[in-house]
């Protein structure tokens, strides 16, 4: 059997280690020829109060071996926090504030209801466009053109049309509408 580099360190590891547990746990370094030589010398030894042990101190009530009761005896030297008093100083009279009033909403138009129903382009750049108002009036315009006194055409695309509402300025881009 032929022991690799491994093998052998990790045996050296474990004899330094064994050798370190054996000093510090079993070899001890005082014996009892010293412990009795340093007593000789005059080392102070602690002294143990044994004839406390006989006598009873009057002013000492004797301990209780109940588990259950520890801290002081009697709670008639504790006296009861005082609850705090908190003064407010007193609100002053509400006075009557004037409730401001809501400004009136607007009376709002009513929607235009208009349609964009077809466009027709010469080739030369003039477009015209075809609306129906209300699903009834058929009204034929070009941009910048007033129609059905209810708006007006501002721009004709190759799709779409954009309109201002003459009532109430607001500008609306209608779709082509298809069937």
């Amino acid at each position: 059997m032929v022991m690799g580099r491994k093998e052998l360190g990790a045996g050296l590891l474990l004899l330094i280690l064994a050798a370190v547990v054996w000093n510090g746990f079993f070899r001890s370094s005082d014996t009892p020829e010293k412990a009795a030589l340093r007593l000789e010398v005059g080392s102070e030894v602690p002294a143990i109060g044994l004839d406390r042990l006989g006598r009873s101190d009057a002013g000492v009530a004797a301990p209780s071996r109940d588990v259950f009761k520890f801290g002081r005896e009697s709670r008639a030297d504790l006296n009861p926090v005082p609850t705090p008093v908190i003064r407010l100083a007193p609100l002053p009279p509400p006075t009557p504030f004037p409730t401001p009033e809501a400004e009136p909403t607007p009376t709002p138009w009513p929607t235009l209801n208009v349609t964009l129903i077809g466009i027709v382009d010469n080739g030369a750049g003039r477009k015209i466009a075809s609306f129906v108002k209300d699903g009834e009036i058929l009204l034929v315009g070009q941009p910048g053109q007033v129609l059905g006194n209810a708006f007006r055409v501002i721009r004709i695309g190759a799709e779409s049309a954009e309109i201002e509402e003459l009532g109430s300025g607001r500008t609306r881009r209608l779709p082509l509408k298809t069937n």
